[in-house]
């Protein structure tokens, strides 16, 4: 009975987690379709709606990364995390910057921008898509995980669940009362620390909270409020504002709310195996996404006023072909796992260097 109980929150997580790569995916689609000069006023309060709905999708991601990792033990020991995130995260990251930088040194060229326009680019701070900017939060996060758990396991309980909660707090004050680019440049790190330990709290009182499909409710009321107030002062830009990024008040409560709702969901479908792709997804996505909306402006380009459907069907064509290039890369890297023995003999340079 407890296998099948755990199986089914786990399966509830992998769901969230799927539903959150898409709504990235969306994110990334919207905002691009919103930035072109040619859409109309109703077409962009289209996309400030969609860009205002999908806030949820990285909060939720760190959430459900604090809920799993914080909650190993084994995670504390520096040297054992370290080698083990690096050989799940840190290569595929490896990899798929260098692919997206070999992409972009191939574009420049035939841009007639030269070879050196992509790194000089990078060396100036413009991450772009192919060094994925929320790839290396998330190795900000995974570097402290040791560092959280030994001072989770030093304090009380009730200590570390009211400091998660009022370090959450202070990232949101530090986001309101910042500008955009100062906080995405220097704070983004700390920022969301508070989502990966609140993350954690819920997820081991989770059995307290009751009625967790009411949460479902408080958010789409949260998206209601944000909604209102958007309405009230205009869709003037398309931009993501103090009231809108994945710290404001509303977008917060929406995130946990959302958070707790799908803890409640009973999933008897296995969607471990997709759910695994989601990472690789996330990396592939930024090239394909674009090049599907030049092919679309290019051959279809009656598609494109209706915007709707123009970015629903790019955001399910972009996150499929990185679904299947994710299931290339884990065929591929499994077969070089095999043939050299890749994993075995990690693990025994990491033993040996103990």
């Amino acid at each position: 009975m407890g296998d099948k109980i755990i199986k089914s929150r786990q399966s509830n997580f992998d769901l969230l987690r799927i539903i959150s790569t898409i709504s990235v995916v969306l994110i990334h689609v919207n905002a691009t379709v919103a930035n072109s000069n040619n859409i109309s006023l109703v077409g962009f309060n289209i996309c400030s709606l969609i860009n205002i709905i999908t806030r949820f999708s990285v909060p939720c991601f760190v959430m459900l990364s604090g809920a799993f990792i914080l909650n190993n033990e084994k995670n504390a020991d520096y040297k054992h995390f370290y080698a083990k995130s690096f050989y799940k995260i840190g290569i595929p990251l490896i990899i798929f910057s260098f692919l997206m930088l070999i992409i972009s040194e191939v574009s420049a060229v035939l841009k007639g921008a030269g070879l050196a326009e992509p790194v000089l680019s990078l060396l100036k701070g413009n991450f772009n898509n192919y060094w994925f900017m929320f790839m290396f939060m998330l190795v900000g996060l995974y570097f402290l995980v040791p560092i959280i758990i030994r001072i989770k396991n030093t304090i009380s309980k009730k200590c570390y669940t009211i400091g998660s909660f009022v370090w959450l707090f202070v990232a949101m004050i530090s986001q309101l009362t910042s500008t955009y680019s100062v906080s995405w440049a220097f704070g983004i790190i700390f920022s969301f620390v508070g989502y990966f330990l609140v993350g954690n709290v819920i997820y081991e009182n989770m059995s307290r909270i009751k009625f967790k499909g009411l949460y479902f409710i408080f958010a789409i009321v949260s998206y209601a409020l944000l909604f209102l107030y958007r309405g009230i002062t205009g869709f003037s830009k398309f931009s993501i504002d103090v009231y809108s990024n994945w710290f404001s008040p509303l977008i917060i409560i929406a995130s946990i709310c959302v958070f707790i709702a799908f803890s409640g969901i009973k999933i008897k479908i296995n969607l471990g195996k997709l759910s695994g792709y989601t990472y690789v997804i996330y990396l592939l996505h930024t090239k394909v996404y674009i090049v599907l909306l030049k092919l679309f402006e290019k051959f279809i380009p009656s598609v494109t006023g209706n915007y709707i459907v123009y970015i629903a069907i790019v955001t399910i064509l972009a996150f499929i072909i990185s679904c299947v290039g994710a299931m290339v890369y884990d065929f591929l890297w499994s077969l070089l796992e095999k043939k050299f023995k890749l994993k075995e003999k990690y693990n025994n340079w990491v033993n040996k260097s103990k």
